[in-house]
């Protein structure tokens, strides 16, 4: 038999119940009176007292979720924490941009990577050497491994844009080095590159010079009227009334170059980690140095003030040249707005037979031009490309002596050579002219620090040793089929000692090796003829010569200068007899490339004299 309950005992079990009901903020308690029966002895009494019913739901009203698991909860906080701070941080919207940008760089290079290393060490495994049908098919394996990967490296260099299209349209101008696969697919690169909008230009005017565009120009077209990696070129017309051409850089480049510059740095010394045989760090190296230059066009107007003061020298001294400089009106960092020209690339041949220009006069004017700035000026325009170079018939007043104007624009890459650099450079080609082996070897060591003579005179030459070899590069032009160094053989070993060699070259004379092959291109884009091909080595020759005999009047004076108290009849002698030596070596040289020049012109004439003597000249020899 249960105990009798007290009421005074049941109403404090009821009340510790609500407080604590009341205390965990729970639902009011559903309580209801339930009868129960009350012993005390014999009698019993019946009451109806509330208590909390055990079968009753203590929920809340409103039903909680389930606990989110960790794995979706922290990915969806981190991603909505990333939205959040990318759209309110420039910041960390750069930051992850920039990170973007080098996943992508870093994957496409990571790829090629693995698919060049597998394939040169796996994947030709199946064939036999010196078999002619597998052979064979090492050569289309390696084509189309060259041209997958090309392309894909290509993608990438587009998709990231501004400094990448840049190294692109440098890598499509290295023919002397890469496979013509990758070359050919770089091309694209050269000319189709996106314009900014002109709310971004809007905006640099703003934030550079603190003016809108209407405060400096009364007309301004939107629409560009060119493109390129860096920049591109609106015409418009000053308050004044002149008309101007305004370069203005892609105000989004200078967000990322310097972080784009330093994973192309990173990226070549990944290949080099990868590939030891394959040295491209210099390629960075270029531009690590170059790019910060061509991205400031103070330095630009700078540079395009000197070479025109260059050739005005040249002028009052008697030397007549085609090249114009246009003029600059003023210049910011990021805009340059300089004189408006009416013009075509120089490339466009028909324009030139519309305006009855030679081609085989502009590919001379070309030689001579850039020969002036590397023997003479020692200061080098180095990127000569097509879009960089424009022509136009020769309007009133101007002092070229033919009839066309060569208009030089893009001054943002130059070099500047030393005296004894362009004396040895002068030494250089001079020996490879005449054929002279053993002063190509020493030259080729002095200044660019190889010993594989012949292969390093081919890169500069862009012809095969062979003709080198044979003092025939005056005299026979470069067939289509000529390939210099890729043309047989073992294609990655070549690469290698190519890469090699440009490893350890000077900066300056790594510049010129690509000027050297932009001006091979733009004669082959010309349609030059044969003997427009052999002019132009005659040309820089007689520059040489010119160069070399300058530095050797200057040693003889300054030995006059040194010895003048103690001059003696013997010191006298010695000098007179090596300033005779150098003139007629200089004459001798001078007038030989002079006759071989007019031999060229008299060729291409077609006269019936020229073949008589041709004729005659088969079969004596």
């Amino acid at each position: 038999m249960r105990p009798p309950t007290s009421l005074p005992l049941l109403s404090a079990c009821r009340a510790n119940l609500l407080r604590r009901t009341a205390a965990a903020h729970t639902a009011p308690a559903i309580a209801r009176s339930i009868p129960v029966r009350l012993q005390s002895g014999s009698s019993s009494s019946s009451s109806r007292i509330p208590l909390i019913n055990s079968h009753i739901d203590w929920s809340p009203s409103v039903v909680l979720p389930r606990r989110i698991p960790l794995k979706v909860a922290v990915p969806t906080l981190a991603f909505a924490t990333g939205a959040f701070l990318y759209n309110i941080s420039d910041s960390f919207r750069h930051s992850t941009l920039a990170l973007h940008r080098m996943m992508v760089a870093g994957e496409a290079v990571v790829v090629v990577g693995v698919d060049y290393k597998y394939t040169l060490d796996f994947g030709n495994r199946d064939l036999k050497e010196g078999d002619p049908e597998d052979e064979q098919e090492r050569t289309r394996r390696m084509s189309a491994l060259h041209k997958r990967s090309a392309e894909r490296l290509r993608e990438m260099l587009r998709k990231n844009g501004g400094i990448y299209i840049k190294l692109g349209q440098h890598l499509a101008s290295l023919k002397y080095l890469l496979p013509d696969e990758w070359t050919t697919a770089m091309e694209p690169l050269q000319d189709r590159c996106a314009p900014s909008s002109i709310e971004s230009i809007q905006a640099l005017f703003l934030s550079d010079i603190g003016k809108p565009i209407s405060d400096f120009f009364s007309s301004f077209d939107l629409e560009p009227i060119g493109v390129a990696s860096l920049a591109q070129v609106h015409r418009a017309r000053l308050l004044d009334g002149q008309e101007v051409a305004v370069k203005i850089q892609h105000p989004a480049l200078e967000e990322f170059s310097s972080i784009d510059i330093k994973t192309v740095a990173v990226l070549t010394s990944f290949v080099a980690y990868v590939f030891p045989e394959f040295e491209f760090t210099w390629l960075s190296d270029e531009m690590q140095t170059s790019l910060p230059r061509e991205l400031n066009f103070n330095v630009e107007a700078a540079n395009a003030a000197r070479v025109a003061a260059n050739f005005d020298k040249t002028r009052a001294k008697g030397s007549k040249s085609t090249i114009k400089i246009p003029d600059v009106v003023w210049s910011q960092k990021r805009v340059l707005v300089m004189e408006f020209m009416v013009g075509s690339r120089i490339d466009d041949l028909s324009y030139l037979k519309d305006n009855n220009i030679k081609v085989s006069d502009v590919s001379n004017e070309m030689a001579r031009t850039f020969s002036q700035m590397i023997y003479k000026d020692g200061f080098v325009h180095c990127d000569p490309h097509p879009g960089n170079v424009m022509i136009r018939p020769t309007p009133p007043g101007s002092p070229s002596p033919r009839n066309f104007e060569i208009i030089l624009l893009d001054h943002g890459l130059y070099r500047e050579l030393s005296p004894e650099f362009r004396l040895d450079y002068a030494h250089l080609w001079t020996a490879i002219i005449a054929s002279d082996e053993e002063e190509i070897k020493y030259r080729a060591l002095k200044l660019g620090g190889t010993d594989a003579y012949q292969l390093f005179s081919s890169i500069l030459t862009g012809r095969d040793w062979s003709v080198v070899q044979d003092a025939q590069l005056t005299k026979k032009a470069r067939g289509k089929d000529e390939m210099i160094m890729l043309s047989d053989g073992d294609t990655g070993a070549k690469i290698a000692d190519i890469a090699d060699i440009l490893a350890k070259v000077p900066r300056d004379l790594l510049l010129l090796f690509k000027t050297n092959d932009l001006l091979r291109a733009l004669d082959e884009d010309l349609g030059a003829n044969d003997g427009s091909q052999m002019r132009t080595f005659a040309v820089m020759g007689q520059y040489c010569a010119h160069a070399i005999y300058e530095a050797d009047k200057s040693v003889i004076r300054s030995s006059l200068d040194n010895a003048f108290k103690d001059l003696t009849v013997s010191l006298l002698t010695r000098t007179l007899h090596s300033w005779l030596k150098s003139y007629c070596g200089y004459l001798y040289t001078t007038l030989s490339l002079d006759l071989f020049v007019w031999w060229i012109d008299f060729a291409q004439s077609s006269s019936t004299l020229y073949r008589v003597l041709s004729f005659f000249g088969n079969v004596i020899y």
